[in-house]
């Protein structure tokens, strides 16, 4: 798989979360990692959170799919404590 993110949104993310867009890879490998789409608005594409484990621990990943094999990462962050939860409990969220 190959992983693409802006340079622009890459700065603007670890300025507002702390953590690198390049950080969420891990995260997106995890062979545990829990993924849904997320429904809750019309972005023009259709996008996918995951929760999965990162060097920072539980990670809340948003990507899009660009081709079958290419995905871009959008947004990195901590993952909430329900989060942290529903990572735990194997289960993706509903939304």
């Amino acid at each position: 798989m190959y992983y693409e993110w802006d340079a622009r949104k890459d700065s603007e993310n670890y300025r507002k979360h702390g953590i690198s867009l390049a950080d969420g890879v891990a995260a997106l490998e995890d062979s545990e990692a829990v993924s849904w789409i997320d429904s809750r608005y019309d972005y023009g594409e259709e996008r996918i959170i995951t929760l999965g484990v990162g060097i920072q621990g539980i990670l809340y990943v948003v990507t899009t799919e660009i081709a079958e094999d290419e995905t871009r990462i959008i947004s990195v962050r901590q993952a909430e404590t329900y989060e942290k939860e529903r990572y735990r409990q194997g289960r993706p969220q509903t939304w």
